[in-house]
């Protein structure tokens, strides 16, 4: 995690396994959303969403992005192996 490419390569690595779990079991990142029904300070301003909070959260966006944007990961996962077998 010190030099930009390896960050890349983790975050490829984590969307990717995200997605694959979410492939595998697909309420795993779910079941630990926050509904905003559960606020009970009723100063604060209630909407009707449902918010994914925290690592599962994380998770979750993760998840969603590898799912939607899967060509995309897909080529990046072929430009780093290039990068980090020829050039790097």
């Amino acid at each position: 995690l010190f030099d930009f490419p390896s960050l890349i390569v983790v975050l490829l690595l984590f969307i990717s396994t995200t997605a694959y779990l979410r492939s595998l079991y697909p309420t795993i990142f779910d079941s630990y959303k926050q509904s905003s029904n559960d606020n009970l300070d009723p100063s604060i301003a209630i909407d009707n969403k449902d918010k994914h909070i925290g690592f599962y959260g994380l998770c979750w966006k993760a998840s969603r992005i590898g799912e939607r944007l899967s060509p995309y990961i897909s080529v990046s996962f072929i430009v780093m192996a290039i990068y980090i077998i020829f050039i790097k």
